[in-house]
């Protein structure tokens, strides 16, 4: 745990020079940000038991058009990625099929996790205001194209042998994704938080139903 929390502070040092260094070359035309989060995954169905804790991170890059004669407000568009793990004590047996089929986990002894990954493509776009030049505030829509998901598990199986089982193809995910996305912040660190408008899987095929909430820290020199 030490030696992934220690790999992730590495990771926003150096995210974080490299994006200062783009903001100087092009005179804050460009923004290079990197987000860490958890999801809350919220209206979630009866047969998802969901964990609270659903760490996440994106990245994106944004060109920033001043608003007007302002070089202070700016609307922002780019592109970047989304990397989502949605944890559950409900195992998903066949994410292959058109009905999913579920084993509860909470109280199986030696379980240790079960989740989905989703990863994606985005298309930001943000209106970001500046205040003394310090606090920063973003307020933007965030659009996903699913390029890649998988599930994973890792417990007994029916024998009682423990298994690390991954799968690389989900039927019912939604293709697209839609977000509303604020920041709040000093500088270059920030207060983040996007929710997804719409749920994760597609409605009906017995799947699970899932709109996540990201919650966290955005590290960003806008």
């Amino acid at each position: 745990m030490k030696k992934v929390f220690f790999t992730l502070i590495a990771l926003v040092v150096s995210a974080t020079s490299f994006a200062q260094l783009i903001a100087n070359k092009t005179d804050n035309k460009v923004t290079v940000g990197v987000d860490l989060f958890s999801d809350l995954q919220l209206k979630t169905s009866d047969n998802w038991d969901a964990r609270g804790f659903n760490q996440g991170v994106s990245w994106a890059i944004t060109y920033n058009f001043p608003l007007g004669e302002s070089t202070k407000h700016t609307v922002s568009i780019g592109a970047g990625m989304t990397h989502h793990n949605y944890f559950s004590y409900s195992h998903i047996l066949n994410p292959y099929s058109d009905t999913l089929k579920y084993a509860q986990c909470r109280d199986l002894e030696n379980f240790k996790r079960f989740k989905v990954n989703a990863n994606y493509a985005d298309i930001p776009l943000e209106l970001r205001f500046r205040i003394k030049d310090q606090v920063k505030i973003g307020v933007g829509f965030k659009l996903g194209i699913l390029v890649m998901a998988k599930t994973k598990y890792v417990g007994p199986n029916d024998d009682g042998i423990m298994i690390h089982e991954k799968e690389t193809y989900i039927k019912n995910l939604e293709r697209y994704t839609y977000s509303a996305t604020l920041r709040v912040g000093w500088r270059w660190v920030s207060a983040f938080a996007a929710y997804q408008l719409n749920p994760v899987f597609e409605v009906g095929h017995d799947a699970p139903v899932i709109h996540p909430l990201s919650v966290g820290v955005s590290f960003a020199p806008f």
